[in-house]
């Protein structure tokens, strides 16, 4: 499968998957979690207005969306988590005290 196939059948499955999840649950979702080697080939920082993560937890050619409060990912600065009324904000590491 190419890059671009496999970009497209992940988009199709997101699309699908944001559409079940309106009809069943009334928090809409706040993130898109991809596997780290599939968002480092696919290159996405966003779709369809949601925040893309790279998130060990996925399964190769998988995704999860975030609904709700806790862990939801990982960045740059450090781990991704939602507040109750849908924030964002990063879990910065401890920063290493020089010797």
């Amino acid at each position: 499968m190419s890059p671009v196939e496999l970009e497209i059948e992940i988009l199709d499955h997101i699309r699908a998957a944001c559409a079940a999840h309106a009809d069943e649950c009334d928090q809409p979702p706040k993130a898109i979690l991809l596997n780290p080697g599939n968002y480092q080939l696919v290159g996405w920082h966003e779709v369809f207005g949601l925040p893309v993560l790279p998130d060990d937890r996925v399964a190769p050619k998988r995704f999860k969306l975030v609904c709700g409060t806790g862990h939801g990912g990982y960045c740059a600065e450090g781990v991704v988590y939602w507040d109750a009324v849908g924030a964002a904000y990063v879990a910065a590491p401890p920063a290493q005290e020089a010797n």
